[in-house]
């Protein structure tokens, strides 16, 4: 095989290869435009510029962003079958510095905790016709310092020694019959680490992808949060099945994934070595509908299960056929009876454009049971549910530029159900006592179990620049307040909330990438319950003003 090898400088051919690009034309509007020192991340800027623009040109035999990940987003640089293609994947850089508390969403492989974290990716790519090697592996830095609470935890229940996870554990969830994996700090070390980052091997035919991966899945229509896969822990190794493109049927275009991997559980957890590994598979399947091109369908489910070992991973494919016991029913089982546990998610989601008004409306409906009889869906539709609800618009032109509008809210509290049926907080489980996290933190919406978040936000763009502001609200951990009993005189008043107004801006760096700029103001009240005077006794409540600052350079990809 012989390989045609791109040249190792970055900075000039990088500059080559976009001009090249604009002078051939090949750029479309129906795909991710990019160049080939490029790797276009999930929740990218580039992304973001590209579902802005469907706000006009639609969706119509383009890509519906339903189902996405870095190899599938970054098309393949042309190549015959008789050479291969070596080109260097161009640095991408991602900094964050939070003043007094831990601020982590969707950063992927990094954890962001108190202080400066950083994380940066760089690498090559090898590719022919047939076959696809993406090395992209990410190097980890966090400066991860102490944050203080007042101690001990309000109310804090008994933690067995077994799952006391150094001190770090969050202790109403190890506490729990329901539990997962997701320590408030991961040591009290800073943290530097190679993680394998975006990395993927895969074999290309007409119909058919094949390979073997640790990127990041973003699966659904969600801009802050999705219910099933997202970048927000670290990605895990999978096999994976897909489409390449979507297909055409008479129904219309049909894009699927099936992927099975493995979960890793954090440092932080348990004692026990034998149960370090859990085996996830999952599959999805989207339509964009022969009806309307501009709107799209789609679901997914995940099963995950205990495993002793990654032996025991890559046969778990049909475990998204698995029948999982109802929640309601749940109880802890013991392995030497039950030695393989399963827990699922399932959603429906929809995304549809109108082009001609500039705006575009989206959803997410998930369950934690799937199985259920007509009665209890008569009777108790919003059991176990979750829901995302969006929305995007785009105004006319305005000095040069368009003003964007965007807002989201994201429901994962308990319904009101939990009087009358068990049911666990999402991503949270008995039967898989870590929960739905890779390496402590939860791999679908970054706001975590038993929560729910509100999001606005105001943009004004221009085609090389962009500047906006935002307002969110998260109350974290809601199904905790709901659960723990907390005496009448301190809970009406102790939720757990984040206030955040912020302000982002993004802009090409001369001809070399794009650098985007995000602060937040955080004000965390009552933070994890922290409320020992009752109410309204404003002197014995924690509130914790937080700063967060992102900075990402991203490769210039043309648009």
């Amino acid at each position: 095989m012989k390989l045609r090898v791109a040249a190792l400088s970055i900075a000039i051919p990088f500059a080559s290869e976009i001009a090249a690009a604009q002078e051939s034309g090949t750029t479309s509007s129906d795909s991710i435009p990019t160049v080939s020192s490029s790797l276009v991340l999930v929740t990218s800027e580039t992304v973001d510029r590209f579902r802005f623009d469907q706000l006009v040109k639609g969706v119509a035999g383009g890509q519906s962003l339903l189902l996405r990940s870095p190899s599938s987003l970054t098309p393949p640089v042309a190549s015959d079958s008789r050479r291969a293609r070596l080109s260097p994947i161009a640095p991408q850089l991602l900094f964050v510095s939070s003043t007094a508390l831990p601020f982590s969403q969707n950063y992927g492989a990094l954890w962001a905790g108190k202080g400066l974290s950083s994380r940066t990716l760089v690498g090559f790519k090898i590719e022919t016709s047939r076959a696809r090697l993406i090395f992209a592996p990410e190097l980890i830095s966090s400066e991860n310092s102490d944050w203080i609470l007042r101690y001990p935890v309000y109310r804090r229940p008994s933690i067995p020694p077994d799952r006391s996870g150094g001190g770090y554990v969050f202790p109403f969830y190890v506490a729990s019959q329901w539990s997962i994996d997701q320590p408030m700090r991961f040591g009290d070390r800073p943290i530097r680490r190679f993680d394998p980052g975006q990395s993927t091997a895969m074999f290309s035919t007409n119909r058919l992808q094949f390979g073997f991966s640790n990127e990041n899945e973003w699966w659904g229509p969600g801009i802050r949060n999705a219910i099933v896969l997202s970048n927000n822990a670290p990605g895990f190794p999978h096999l994976f099945v897909r489409t390449p493109r979507p297909i055409s049927t008479r129904f219309g275009a049909v894009e699927m994934r099936w992927l099975v991997g493995g979960l890793t559980e954090s440092q932080y957890f348990d004692t026990v070595s034998t149960n370090n590994v859990r085996s996830l598979a999952s599959i999805a399947t989207t339509l964009q509908t022969a009806w309307d091109p501009n709107l799209s369908v789609g679901f997914a489910r995940s099963v995950y299960s205990t495993a002793t070992g990654w032996g025991q991973v890559p046969w778990r494919w049909f475990d998204v056929l698995a029948r999982t016991a109802h929640t309601g029913n749940a109880t802890p089982q013991d392995a030497a009876t039950n030695p393989v546990r399963k827990d699922q998610l399932f959603s429906l989601f929809a995304r549809w454009v109108f082009p001609a008004d500039g705006v575009e409306l989206y959803t997410e409906w998930a369950r934690t049971q799937l199985q259920v009889s007509l009665r209890d869906l008569l009777t108790r539709p919003n059991n176990t549910q979750a829901y995302t609800l969006g929305l995007q618009w785009r105004g006319d032109s305005w000095f040069g530029g368009v003003v964007r509008l965007q807002t989201e809210v994201t429901q994962m509290e308990q319904s009101a159900t939990f009087r009358d049926v068990p049911q666990e907080s999402w991503y949270m489980s008995t039967r898989v006592i870590q929960g739905y996290t890779n390496r402590g933190e939860i791999i679908g919406a970054s706001i975590g179990p038993g929560a729910s978040s509100q999001w606005l936000a105001i943009d004004y763009l221009k085609p090389s620049w962009r500047f906006g502001t935002y307002v969110g609200r998260i109350r974290w951990n809601e199904d905790v307040h709901s659960t723990a009993n907390f005496p009448v005189y301190v809970g009406y008043c102790s939720h757990d909330v984040s206030l955040y107004p912020g302000v982002r801006a993004g802009a090409k760096a001369w001809r070399f990438g794009t650098l985007t700029a995000d602060v937040s103001f955080q004000n965390r009240m009552n933070a994890f319950f922290q409320n020992d005077g009752g109410c309204p006794n404003v002197g014995q409540r924690l509130d914790i003003r937080n700063r967060t600052l992102s900075i990402t350079f991203s490769p210039f990809s043309e648009r």
